[in-house]
């Protein structure tokens, strides 16, 4: 049996229905009222500061101002004001090569140069694959003793290794001589795609270097572990040692080469919280992985990107860590662009790996402690793997796994 209601009840409901929906609406309000009423204060103080600095400057100072740069320093100050080293300012011109990095690409002739202090050469620590200095036949080793006709000394090296990159399609005329001895001249075009990942194989044991964790990373290092494989690893070294720079999400999608789907712990690869608790975003793994006996070289400049991969391919039982305690940046960075086409990158989430703790402000402990002496440490790049410690431990505990399976 249907039963009608009258009316004014109708009316009565509808009222309380409006009501209610506004009541909410004006808490919400209120509590975001509250909010930017209580930081109101601060703000205008330092408004009014700033207010007070420029007109003194205008009205005394006797040089001539120069707009454009100001405003980017002060945009820089403010990025320093927060305190935190991975929140910064960069230019337009800066937030162009940013955005370019990321995705890939850089302009230069496709080295990884490294100055030789005792040497006072700069010598070629890695050669990306098809770059144009690989086309003009420099290979790893190689010391580059001149570019453009000039010396590399102790005191122009910085500048020198600037012109390896920048100006695409530029010219750069380098002298440098190989391993034996042989000394060649060469004039390579500026312009490629950035390679981030490096492979070598000893023996069964294949080595793979990450410089950085950019967008085409995952697809670099897909390729290395079908290479080493086709040539007969049956096991990987990652060295990350020195590695900062590069995404949370390309690190990620890097580590779902080697990983299968999250199942345990937080149920993904990274989970990126705000400060209030709140899930930012959260980084998921297809079904492919790879099985092999993994190790992961770490040092104290090992950073941000780099960490996450590390410490996740420990949680998944994968890898066990070699080296020194890692820097300790377990956050996610975020750029955010400015009218005047620069942009400012903040830090906005604190990042949770899969299984283990966040490891923000304490680093990641090495499951195999292997310090090496600081005159190795600065020659780094360039050490000979004979010569690595961490590299002969990695080596050594993989070789004896292979030896007993």
């Amino acid at each position: 049996m249907n039963k009608k209601i009258s009316l004014g009840l109708a009316l009565a409901l509808v009222f309380i229905s409006i009501a209610v929906t506004v009541s909410i609406t004006m808490a919400v309000s209120m509590r975001s009222y509250n909010s930017i009423i209580k930081d109101l204060p601060s703000r205008f103080k330092l408004y009014s500061t700033v207010s007070e600095l420029d007109d003194m400057v205008r009205s005394n100072y006797y040089g001539e101002i120069n707009d454009a740069l100001l405003s980017a320093d002060l945009s820089s100050g403010y990025a320093k004001g927060l305190g935190d080293r991975h929140s910064y300012h960069m230019t337009a011109a800066e937030y162009a090569i940013y955005q370019d990095e990321l995705a890939g690409k850089k302009i230069g002739i496709g080295i990884i140069p490294f100055y030789h202090p005792t040497e006072m050469a700069i010598y070629v620590a890695e050669v990306s694959e098809n770059s144009p200095a690989a086309m003009a036949g420099l290979t790893k080793g190689d010391k580059i003793t001149e570019i453009n006709e000039e010396p590399v000394t102790a005191y122009n090296y910085n500048e020198l290794m600037q012109k390896l990159t920048g100006d695409n399609l530029s010219t750069v005329v380098l002298t440098y001589q190989h391993a034996d001895g042989s000394v060649l001249h060469s004039s390579v075009v500026k312009g490629y795609n950035a390679q981030t990942v490096y492979t070598s194989l000893n023996d069964m044991v294949g080595y793979i270097k990450i410089t950085e964790f950019y967008d085409t990373t995952a697809g670099q290092l897909k390729k290395a572990v079908d290479d080493l494989m086709n040539q007969g690893a049956t096991s990987l070294i990652f060295d990350l040692r020195g590695c900062q720079n590069g995404t949370i999400a390309a690190a990620t999608s890097t580590l779902d080469v080697l990983v299968p789907v999250a199942g345990e712990g937080t149920g993904a690869l990274a989970t990126a919280k705000a400060k209030d608790g709140t899930v930012k975003k959260t980084f998921t793994a297809e079904a492919d992985s790879v099985s092999m006996p993994m190790e992961v070289l770490v040092d104290r400049e090992t950073s941000g990107p780099a960490e996450l991969f590390a410490c996740d391919l420990r949680d998944y039982g994968k890898a066990q860590l070699i080296g020194e305690t890692t820097a300790g940046n377990g956050t996610m960075q975020e750029a955010f662009p400015l009218s005047d086409g620069g942009a400012i990158v903040l830090t906005m989430a604190l990042i949770e790996p899969y299984v283990s703790e966040p490891y923000n402000g304490s680093g990641l402990t090495p499951d195999h402690a292997v310090e090496l002496s600081a005159e190795k440490r600065a020659i780094l790049p360039v050490l000979p793997q004979e010569e690595d410690e961490q590299y002969q431990k990695a080596f050594s505990l993989l070789t004896k796994n292979n030896a007993n399976s």
